[in-house]
Formats: C-alpha cells, structure tokens, sequence
C-alpha cells in the first residue's frame, strides 16, 4: 500500500477518535487553559441553584458621589424616579455684588448641573422642575448637612417652585454634551444641563438676601436658603449620571450695574457646591405596582422555593439570595476542580423589547452570614488590595454578550469563577454560604472576611485613586433565568478530574 494513503488513513483515525470522546468545555476563559471534558480523566457536573428574589435595598449617596436624575418606565421592573436635593452656596463670606443692590439689575439666574452620562433612552425627552427647599426660619438642624451621607429614601421638604414661568425645562439627553456659549463674556462650556429660573428669585438674590443678612455668614445663609430641589416630570426614559462637586454645577447669577462710564456693564457671580459645607441627597423611588416584577417579590413570592425569574436592578435596587445545596451537603467527593462558575442568562423582553436600551448592570455576588447581616468576600476568589476588590473581571461581575437560541436575539450573561471557593469546601472542609446576588452602586463595600472588621469597596480605582462604583445609582436593570427557569437555567457548572 502506498504510505502516503497509509498516513492519511492514520490520521483520519485519529481525528475520529479524538472527536468521539473529546468535548469542548463552553466557557469564557478558553480551552486553553482547562483540560478538555473527555469523561474519563477530566469530568464535568451542573449543580442546582436555589435562587429567591428579595425586597429592594437602600444605598446612600454622598455630595461627591455622581447623582441620578430621571425619569424611567420600565414594562417590567416599574417605574423609577430620580431627585436631587443640593445646596449651592458663595465660594466666600461675607459675600458680595460688585455693586449697591440699588444699582443692581437682573439678566436671568441658571441652575447648572454637570452632565456624566446616561442610562436608558436617550432618545426621548426629559423634563425637570426646580423648587425650594422648604425654608421656614426652622433650625440648622433640619438643613442638608455637609457631614452626612444621605439615604436614598431621605425625604426633603418641598417649597415653592423657581422655574422660569413654572414650565418645566424639555432636554434631550443626546443634546447635552454639545457646546454651549451662553453669553459671549463670560463661558463656553459642555456636558450642561441648564435650567432657567424665574427672574422674581433672581431679583430676590440681587436684593432681598442681602437685607437678610444671609451674604454675611455661612449660618446666615442656611437659615435664609435652604436648597434647590430637582425633579423629573414623568416622561422620558433615563437617568442623568451627575456630578455636584464638577464645576459645570453651579448657579450661574447674571446682572447688570453701572460701570465707572455710567454704561450698564454685564456681570456673573456663580454659587457651587463644596463638599464641606454643602450637604446633598438623591431620593430615588420605585413604583412597582402593576409590573411583572411585582409577583416575584415577598410576600407573594414567599412560599416558593425557587423564583422562576431574577430581578436584579443596580442599588437601590432588588437583589436575589442564592444557596447551592448540594456544596452544604457535604456529598461531592474530594476532586481537583478546574473550573466552577455560577451561569446566569437574561431573560428577554419579547414584548417591549426594553433591554435594547435598559441595559444590564455590572453585578456582584457576596457571601452573606444570616446571624449578623453581614455580607463579605467569598473567600479565597475575591483578590483583596488596599481597602478595595482589584479583580471584578476576572471575578465575573461585568456582562458578556450571546445570541439566545430560542429569540434569536442578543441577551446578556454572567459567568462568576468559584473554583477556589468550591474546592476549600470540598478538599478542605470550608465553610458553604449563602449568598447574594446585586448590583452594587456608590459607596458600596463588603467584609473583607466573615469576622474581619476591615470593609473593601467592590468597585474600582481610578488612576487618580478616585473611587468608580459598579454602577451609578439605580442605572442598570436585567431579568436573569432563576434556578427553575425552563430555558435559561441558573446553575453551577464544575470541570473537574477525580483524585
């Protein structure tokens, strides 16, 4: 026989052979570095997932933490509305106009917030209104406090509404970053938001607070002014990612006085916000009534065992508790484990398709103690640097891409590595938790350990060393496949090889 047709015929062999009793393990990390599933020497399993949706969280978020602004309708998650509270106060004191206030005239008075970013449709248009904060010469004591970090469920008192004409002011989120020169002497700015206020509370800045006395001293002007109050109508479908302590935020006073001439001259003076002195809230509601995500909450949801579907939108938001119980069991035989990770897929929206434009969050999951309330690192998968989490990625918090064979359309998934966490348990005995799935926002930190006092922040580090959370509040939302879903099953996979 010819031995070229003799080694083609060996190698056919050994092509079927391989394709016989050799599976390619589907996961994100790459064949490369795990062993192939043959069934013999390298093995693989899928353990069941007790998933259970739980009532919303409250988040706080600080002056220097970026705000969420908005209006959302979501057909399956509710509605969500976003307010920022703010104090803008003069950079100095005693304050002054460069003029008697005789002298002084009003051009107009502009609310300026510093625009971040959006999350949503930013197709449609927003509205907003600003109000006082209620000031009735109450105390220091009911003012925003510099010192404080709000809830988001902290309530503001509303006052009257300064609104140029008390229409509110119609945005397209797309517009905002385009250039802006609002007066030829004074800024060309970008990334504004700018609401117009009514000229009678620009006439009140120029003349009724300095009779106050409030320009004098901090104090003064607290009990004088309490704050501005931002607020979205119901219409739109976005939030606003923004930044109070950017100096874009401001209110931007424009006036008139006589210069040395006798010729009217223009001028500005601005009032921003200082992260010592000026306190801030951003209240944050979600209406769920009426929406499918209504009947998977407690206490309809209690006496299941497992939630068919997961909601999970960025904090303050719905978080899951999960539990693998056949990791608590004690029953899986010591092996080598190559790979464990948590799978979790979207759900899409067929009807509303929403998820085109209400996009998944970044998502966490935390070893949680039922005794102290207390969620910390899973152990031994979380790398821990100094005082944050330095490997999200790696760890999984951050949505991937597919094509759902059953829509056909792009849905997103999660795949969380537990390798080092699920072989302690089994090689070493360690300790099986329940754990939390959510998506954390600002000033969002967990237990470095279970009995450590030390707390890590889970989002990431700037190269300025500035603190980015994993999302901005309440932006990002996604329906995941709970662990009795039919077709996008939550669960466990293990590439293993017995010892």
């Amino acid at each position: 026989m010819n031995l070229s047709v003799v080694k083609t015929q060996f190698l056919l062999l050994l092509v079927f052979f391989f394709s016989a009793c050799t599976k390619i393990v589907t996961t994100d990390i790459g064949t490369g570095l795990i062993p192939p599933v043959d069934s013999v020497n390298t093995k693989e399993m899928y353990l069941d997932i007790v998933s259970k949706n739980k009532a919303d969280t409250i988040t706080r978020v600080g002056t220097g933490d970026d705000h969420s602004l908005g209006y959302v309708n979501d057909p399956l998650f509710g509605q969500t509305t976003a307010t920022i509270n703010v104090q803008l106060k003069p950079t100095s004191f005693p304050f002054y106009f460069p003029s008697a206030k005789d002298s002084l005239s009003i051009d107009s008075a502009i609310l300026i917030l510093s625009y971040k970013g959006v999350w949503g449709d930013s197709t449609r248009q927003l509205a907003f209104r600003v109000y006082e904060i209620l000031s009735d010469g109450a105390p220091l004591d009911v003012n925003l406090r510099a010192d404080t970090v709000y809830p988001t469920t902290h309530l503001v008192r509303r006052g009257s509404e300064l609104t140029e004409n008390k229409i509110p002011r119609y945005v397209y989120p797309t517009k905002l970053d385009d250039s802006v020169k609002p007066d030829p002497l004074f800024e060309q700015a970008s990334n504004q938001l700018r609401i117009k206020l009514d000229k009678s509370y620009g006439d009140r800045l120029l003349h009724n607070f300095d009779s106050t006395g409030a320009y004098k001293n901090d104090s003064l002007f607290d009990i004088a002014f309490k704050g501005y109050q931002i607020v979205p109508e119901a219409i739109g479908n976005s939030l606003l990612r923004i930044n109070l302590l950017d100096t874009n935020t401001k209110l931007a006073i424009y006036f008139k006085y006589p210069g040395d001439s006798g010729k009217l001259v223009a001028g500005v003076r601005y009032f921003r916000c200082n992260q010592y002195t000026c306190g801030s809230t951003n209240y944050i509601l979600h209406n769920r009534t009426g929406k499918e995500v209504k009947s998977f909450l407690p206490p309809v949801s209690d006496g299941k065992l497992n939630d068919s579907l997961i909601f999970i939108d960025a904090n303050p938001g719905i978080y899951a508790r999960l539990q693998i119980p056949e990791l608590d069991s004690g029953k899986l035989s010591n092996m080598i484990i190559h790979r464990a990770e948590i799978l979790m897929e979207q759900v899409p929206d067929l009807t509303y398709n929403s998820d085109a434009y209400l996009t998944s969050p970044n998502l966490f999951i935390a070893a949680f103690n039922k005794d102290s309330s207390r969620r910390f690192a899973l152990p031994n998968d979380v790398q821990l640097s100094s005082g944050y989490i330095s490997n999200q990625s790696m760890f999984g918090c951050y949505p991937s891409t597919k094509k759902d064979p059953f829509s056909d359309r792009p849905i997103s998934k999660y795949s969380f590595d537990i390798s080092r966490y699920v072989q302690g348990i089994i090689t070493r005995h360690e300790k099986s938790y329940p754990l939390i799935l959510y998506g954390p926002s600002v000033r969002d930190f967990v237990y470095a350990t279970e009995t450590s006092p030390i707390q890590l922040f889970t989002g990431v580090i700037s190269p300025t060393n500035a603190y980015v959370p994993l999302n901005a509040p309440a932006s990002g939302r996604v329906r995941l496949g709970g662990a009795s879903n039919s077709t996008h099953k939550m669960k466990l996979h293990i590439v293993y090889s017995d010892l």
